[in-house]
């Protein structure tokens, strides 16, 4: 049998794959609420543009370079666009379903959770906004979707999730798979920040956060409980297919949200 197959078989491989999905929806929902619980949060971003780094012109200097070389420009949005849920997915399938590396499987999880608990706590005091908002930089969408909030700036999820992954799969280095994460992980810090999505100060204070919630993680193991293990393999076979067709429905909504809302209405025959 496909070694990953024979994983979707395996219990303790399908709790912690649902406990990976059930964080992604907490994340989303957290998204979604704080366009009401949210309203609190101080805009800092008046105050951040007073910091060295963060001048139109540098910010504009750095998109059009990154412009001229249409071949880095095009790697460049490939890697952003695939950053943050991309890099969560690949890395589960690695460790979790390819490796069956269930103690890094679980501190990847700690990892994932706490960076979502300490960023969204950061949000909810304060916030500013992303540099191609804030310059109103053409082309870029300047609404909110289910994935991404102009508000969740610094620190950078996209960078702190990119951190944690180079960090958790340093030891896999030496393996195709675990190169080939890790080529992908560094580059998002720069697409990042060359692409105007965020700026400097929001990587550093994203990386700040992943190893500072790496080292509390650090040898973090899940703690089953025991109910779980009386129920049939074939249910939790079942909601776990459910919760990934779910999360992959919310992926492709949340990159292209106006496409989906007027399909569904011209499905209800509105105009």
């Amino acid at each position: 049998m496909n070694p990953l197959l024979a994983r979707l078989r395996d219990r303790d491989v399908l709790v912690r794959l649902n406990a990976f999905i059930l964080s992604y929806f907490g994340w989303i929902a957290f998204g979604v609420l704080y366009g009401y619980i949210g309203k609190w949060s101080v805009d800092a971003t008046r105050e951040f543009l007073k910091l060295p780094l963060t001048s139109k012109s540098l910010v504009l200097g750095l998109l059009n370079f990154t412009k001229s070389l249409p071949p880095l420009y095009w790697l460049l949005r490939t890697v952003y666009y695939f950053g943050f849920a991309g890099s969560i997915g690949f890395m589960v399938l690695y460790v979790l379903l390819y490796l069956r590396d269930l103690q890094t499987s679980d501190e990847l999880l700690a990892r994932y959770i706490m960076a979502y608990a300490g960023a969204g706590t950061i949000y909810l005091l304060f916030h500013i906004h992303a540099p191609h908002y804030v310059y109103h930089i053409p082309g870029y969408s300047m609404g909110n979707t289910l994935l991404t909030r102009q508000e969740f700036v610094l620190p950078s999820l996209h960078n702190t999730f990119a951190a944690i992954n180079i960090i958790t799969i340093w030891k896999y280095r030496k393996r195709l798979g675990g190169k080939a994460l890790l080529a992908v992980n560094t580059i998002i810090p720069f697409a990042t920040v060359l692409l105007a999505h965020h700026w400097i100060y929001d990587v550093i204070t994203g990386f700040l956060l992943a190893i500072t919630v790496s080292k509390i993680t650090s040898g973090w193991a899940v703690r089953i409980p025991r109910c779980i293990y009386t129920l049939e393999l074939k249910s939790l076979g079942a909601i776990t297919m459910f919760n990934l067709a779910l999360a992959t429905l919310m992926l492709l909504v949340a990159l292209d949200p106006r496409k989906w809302i007027l399909l569904i209405k011209s499905i209800l025959g509105q105009p």
